[in-house]
């Protein structure tokens, strides 16, 4: 199978551990249990030709409002080139366009030490408080306003979630600064997501550290090919350090008419 359908399985795969699913004409429907936010609910194409997406669009319509959410489709361009038009003329606007970047086995490059960080493992199999570590930690990396604690429930969905995978806690000075995971591998390929580090200790290495010990564990478990989505130019030079390079597209649509 040619690397960019295997990618796209794999994006596949990786959701169906993840979220509760449902199959319409084209596409498999992602949603998770409890939480609307319009990254954790939406949909992937089953193959790339979709054609005119005709009845499917409100079929897919009417299973995310059944729901209470936000229709919302992620593909990788390369693998269905014509669906970004056809989607248009069927509603939706483009939301998000990002780097697919790959790393192999002979690309990759391990990162240096960062003086005094040390790095715990997290595993299918870890303490609740652990977990609840790398979730606050990830929230306040992403959003340093952000108020919400992670509750044991979070904590207990993760580790259900995680599987074969691994998550990571970057700690400095006593705390936990950083945090990124790679999920099980399915058929060589496995993604590395997740990646975040407080605003006052960025552009020490942390995150770069992070990715290279992700690579690292991920190879050794077996995947060959590790993915990642960088926002911009600027996030995929982090990623390039360990071995990373560009090589697709993906691309987020939302309905302009479920707004």
């Amino acid at each position: 199978m040619a690397l960019i359908a295997r990618l796209q399985a794999y994006l596949r795969f990786s959701a169906q551990q993840q979220y509760e699913t449902v199959s319409v004409p084209f596409f498999t429907l992602f949603f998770h249990p409890t939480d609307a936010l319009t990254y954790f609910n939406y949909a992937i194409p089953d193959e790339p030709s979709c054609g005119g997406l005709g009845a499917s669009s409100s079929v897919l319509r009417d299973e995310f409002a059944a729901r209470g959410r936000y229709p919302r489709i992620e593909f990788i361009q390369e693998f269905a080139p014509q669906l970004a038009s056809a989607l248009r003329a069927a509603g939706f606007v483009e939301e998000a366009r990002q780097q697919l970047m790959v790393c192999t086995a002979e690309a990759y490059r391990p990162a240096p030490e960062v003086l005094g960080l040390t790095i715990a493992e997290l595993t299918h199999t870890s303490v609740v408080s652990e977990v609840q570590d790398y979730l606050n930690t990830q929230r306040r990396g992403f959003d340093a306003g952000s108020k919400k604690v992670a509750t044991e429930g979070d904590a207990e969905q993760f580790l259900r979630m995680i599987g074969g995978g691994r998550a990571f806690v970057a700690w400095l000075k006593g705390q936990p600064v950083g945090v990124g995971m790679y999920t099980a591998p399915f058929d060589g390929v496995t993604e590395v997501a997740g990646l975040a580090t407080l605003e006052p200790f960025r552009r020490r290495g942390i995150a770069t550290r992070l990715t290279a010990l992700a690579v690292q564990r991920a190879m050794a478990q077996g995947a060959e090919v590790v993915c990642l989505t960088a926002a911009d130019e600027r996030v995929g030079r982090v990623y390039e350090r360990v071995g990373f390079v560009g090589y697709a597209t993906m691309l987020a649509y939302l309905d302009s008419l479920s707004a």
